[in-house]
């Protein structure tokens, strides 16, 4: 039976299961191929989404992560001024003293029609975010090959790597494209999409951008351990919601995050929004459960006692809001810059080295 008030949590695992039926679907423009790299990729970017790297598995954010709070901001907006479009309205109906007229009551009608369904939708869109999980990560294991999705309930969604296909869309948001990585299951007709799942990162800088984080994950399931370090020396931070619930502060600054200093000032007629939308994320984080992973996942991605290769929030730089909000200073940013990119040129060089040589001899 439907349940009108019946709580939708945002999962986006479940939110955009159903976003292709099929891999020839037109707004699919990529089909991402796993055994082979990208020679030509311009760098290799985490893009702020890992939460932990070591060398059993990578744990990565949710794609609704980064506007967590955006969602339940625009509800409360809207459920208030329908509601009270409608509570205004039905108060002047029950005021008037006159008789009623066909126009009247048509009007009154009319706007009853049209507040009751948005202030039910807004409802919905208000509370999908609240008492829920914190977040919803997604861990590639390297060691069997596995991928978890962590879902609305404590579910998880486990799909062996090979069995996955990944692909890369676009859609329009207002005038500008945004781009996305789904992971999706393919039926034995090698191209009905049985279900699927986005990457955290959506960008609408351009493919090329995707192409950096989809060639991240890549390499840490498919390449040499070599790689591992170098991975781990492209990650500047990584957001503190393992075991722990993210600060108001952090939250703010995650929602407001640049790249360059100059991104403050450009962006700085959004920062009322942000501001606003970083309160009901703080609300959200409050009320939210820290996801908690079944003991087998667990027991499978367990790393060794003595791992070398291990990035987390605690390994994160002193004033970790300075990088953030491209505010580190020159020395301190030439530092970070050197050790980024240098990791980043080390990683390229070696898929040129591995998969030019396999594109000249093809």
């Amino acid at each position: 039976m439907f349940n009108p008030f019946k709580r939708l949590p945002a999962d986006p695992s479940k939110q955009f299961d159903k976003m292709f039926l099929f891999l020839s679907d037109k707004r699919i423009s990529r089909i991402y191929s796993q055994k082979t790299g990208d020679p030509d990729v311009k760098g290799i970017s985490g893009f702020d989404s890992v939460v932990r790297l070591n060398s059993t598995y990578l744990e990565l954010v949710d794609r609704n992560y980064r506007w967590r709070g955006g969602w339940t901001l625009a509800g409360v907006i809207f459920f208030c001024l329908s509601l009270g479009l409608f509570c205004y309205n039905s108060i002047g109906v029950m005021q008037v003293r006159e008789g009623y007229n066909f126009g009247f009551w048509f009007g009154t009608i009319l706007i009853w029609a049209i507040t009751l369904p948005v202030s039910l939708l807004t409802y919905r869109m208000m509370i999908s975010e609240l008492f829920f999980s914190t977040y919803y990560p997604i861990r590639f294991n390297r060691k069997n090959r596995m991928v978890y999705v962590y879902q609305s309930g404590g579910e998880v969604l486990s799909v062996p790597w090979q069995d996955l296909r990944f692909v890369l869309s676009s859609g329009k948001i207002f005038t500008s494209t945004e781009w996305t990585i789904f992971g999706c299951l393919i039926a034995e007709d090698g191209d009905t999409v049985t279900q699927g799942f986005p990457l955290p990162v959506n960008l609408n800088l351009g493919a090329e951008s995707l192409d950096m984080f989809w060639e991240f994950i890549r390499c840490y399931m498919e390449e040499r351990d070599e790689y591992l370090p170098d991975l781990v020396d492209t990650i500047p931070w990584c957001p503190p919601v393992e075991k722990q619930k993210e600060g108001w502060l952090f939250g703010l600054f995650y929602l407001y995050k640049q790249y360059v200093w100059q991104g403050l000032i450009f962006n700085l007629p959004l920062f009322p929004l942000v501001f606003l939308i970083s309160i009901t994320r703080r609300l959200i984080m409050a009320t939210s459960k820290i996801p908690v992973w079944p003991a087998e996942v667990v027991v499978a991605c367990q790393p060794a006692a003595d791992d070398p290769v291990n990035k987390g929030a605690e390994h994160n730089p002193p004033q970790v809001w300075r990088p953030m909000l491209g505010l580190q200073g020159k020395a301190r940013y030439a530092q970070s810059f050197a050790r980024e990119r240098g990791a980043m040129d080390r990683i390229v060089s070696r898929l040129k080295e591995k998969y030019g040589r396999q594109e000249k001899t093809g």
